[in-house]
């Protein structure tokens, strides 16, 4: 049995690696239309500052491929599939290539969104950029250079735009952040850590300007800045758009495959044609796209079991949850985080704000079950969170993780229950009355 893989991104490698795991005999080959082998992008901002080489980002290097015996073939980009004859022909190429199982690993390209001469000054060079492949980060590179720029704004508050700006800062620009949305990272964070993190990265020089919409890129020649919504005007040389992705799913529905959002597939990962199937950031499941790491993770263990007939596990949707540095501190967003959003009741949240060291800690519980969690600066529990999501929990075990403890009043027995509260009983001030009988916080000693 033949298998094609379309992708050598994190969905496509993984899948070609899980079949190869799975199935010795079945050929496996692999086309992208990208010059290098599989690697990570999260390090890509990197590049740009020269902090990190092409080679180092690549993970897996020629032999990895001849060992698990996986044909990869670079600068090839699909241009036709004909589900009837199973054939897909490629760029620059007249004979067609025939498989007998086809993998659509397609991912996503960064989003643009209607800003006026946004798309006419990306594609004309003229100082407008996504980072989304090494090819990216050494134009952005090659560009600042040339051009010795001196500012840079990054449109979009998310991880890989912060990421940037914190990368462009130290490629010694002046930076500022554009972000559409009233706090950075609203997927992810709620609103007191948003503010936490906006103050973190404002202290290192990078400029954040939220609640704000980016009506046109301004510049004759080449970009001298943006104009916002508003009416106001910021001045950059460099103009870096990160505002979400837009899921690749021409190439399928052309060959007339289901698509919506993305190319829907069903709990086996297959889409409408038989033998084809799609697996990451092209998918759509039920509705719903992710564009997260670990679905591409998780759907590239069911596609490749699916492709060898065995259909035991079935897809049923990825958990939301990243974990990474942002700015150098340890960042992990998980499942709900902000239950006031949420329908019915039963919802308890366990907090620790510690605001002076950047380090926030929330983790959302439902009738005992822990539900998500938003870890920020710290992260000496998100083995056990990640272990425990979904299960009852040991609240006492958790507060002890947390280092989260309940003050007792001698006095009248009012408890303050740090969990609870915006202030740990320590950072009290030393004139703390005690809200039950008004006596000093002397009176109050931990509970055991």
């Amino acid at each position: 049995m033949k298998v094609v893989i379309i992708g050598n991104n994190v969905a496509g490698t993984f899948t070609a690696q899980n079949l190869r795991s799975l199935n010795e005999d079945i050929e496996i080959e692999v086309f992208t239309q990208e010059q290098y082998p599989y690697y990570t992008r999260i390090k890509l901002p990197e590049l740009i500052p020269e902090k990190v080489t092409i080679d180092s980002l690549i993970v897996f290097k020629e032999d990895w491929y001849d060992a698990k015996r996986i044909n990869l073939h670079l600068n090839k980009k699909a241009v036709n599939i004909d589900p009837k004859n199973k054939s897909i022909l490629f760029e620059k190429e007249d004979k067609p290539v025939l498989y007998d199982k086809l993998i659509l690993a397609l991912g996503s390209t960064p989003n643009i969104p209607p800003i006026k001469n946004a798309r006419e000054m990306k594609d004309g060079n003229r100082g407008v950029f996504t980072l989304r492949t090494i090819d990216d980060a050494l134009q952005i590179r090659d560009y600042i250079e040339k051009f010795d720029i001196k500012k840079a704004i990054v449109i979009g508050g998310g991880l890989l735009g912060l990421e940037l700006a914190n990368q462009l800062k130290d490629t010694n620009l002046e930076t500022t952040v554009v972000e559409f949305f009233p706090r950075l990272l609203p997927r992810q964070l709620d609103e007191e850590c948003g503010t936490m993190l906006k103050n973190e990265i404002e202290s290192r020089d990078i400029k954040v300007v939220l609640d704000a919409t980016t009506e046109e890129i301004l510049g004759n020649g080449k970009v001298s800045g943006i104009k916002l919504k508003d009416g106001r005007i910021f001045e950059a040389g460099l103009i870096l758009i990160q505002a979400g992705i837009r899921l690749t799913i021409d190439l399928a529905k052309n060959a007339g495959i289901e698509t919506n959002r993305g190319i829907i597939v069903n709990e086996f990962l297959e889409t409408s044609e038989k033998d084809i199937y799609a697996v990451g950031d092209c998918v759509e499941y039920k509705n719903q796209v992710w564009g997260i790491i670990p679905a591409c993770m998780e759907q590239s263990k069911i596609v490749a079991a699916s492709i060898i007939g065995s259909k035991r596990v079935r897809y049923e949707g990825t958990t939301p949850k990243n974990t990474l540095k942002i700015v150098g501190l340890e960042l992990t967003s998980i499942g709900i985080i902000d239950p006031s959003k949420e329908e019915s009741g039963g919802w308890e949240i366990l907090k620790k704000a510690d605001k002076e060291d950047c380090c926030y800690q929330k983790i959302i519980l439902k009738d005992n079950k822990l539900k998500g969690a938003i870890l920020f600066g710290e992260n000496k529990v998100m083995s056990y969170i990640y272990k425990k999501m979904e299960e009852d929990i040991d609240q006492e075990e958790l507060r002890k993780l947390l280092e989260l403890y309940i003050f007792v009043c001698n006095n009248c027995g009012m408890e303050y229950d740090e969990a609870k509260m915006n202030v740990l009983f320590y950072d009290l001030p030393a004139d703390f009355k005690c809200p039950g009988c008004g006596g000093s916080k002397d009176n109050f000693k931990k509970k055991e």
